[in-house]
């Protein structure tokens, strides 16, 4: 395990058929991707005729903190603040309601 793994908010995650052909270095280097590039939604490989789905996979209560946060931080004095998703979602504007 390295020390992105340990410090990373989220996990590689895989399916698909053989798994057992994508080495241990194989998936460091495609997290260490996912790292660098975070407009990279997912990765397939093809293996032979078969394919591999990779993606990263986030704990579901880091969408709650992530939620509580954005509140704190509208309610911090700003007059709001406007999330901009990377995946094509239009951006989410959170004021204080004031």
């Amino acid at each position: 395990m390295s020390l992105d793994d340990r410090t990373r908010t989220w996990q590689l995650v895989m399916t698909g058929h053989d798994l057992q052909h994508v080495t241990l270095d194989t998936q460091a280097d495609m997290a260490r991707l996912l790292d660098l590039d975070p407009f990279i939604s997912h990765l397939t490989l093809e293996i032979g005729d078969d394919r591999v789905h990779v993606a990263r996979d986030w704990p579901s209560d880091q969408y709650e903190e992530a939620d509580r946060l954005i509140d704190r931080i509208a309610a911090s004095g700003v007059s709001a603040i406007v999330v901009h998703d990377g995946n094509g979602k239009p951006p989410r504007r959170v004021t204080t309601g004031k």
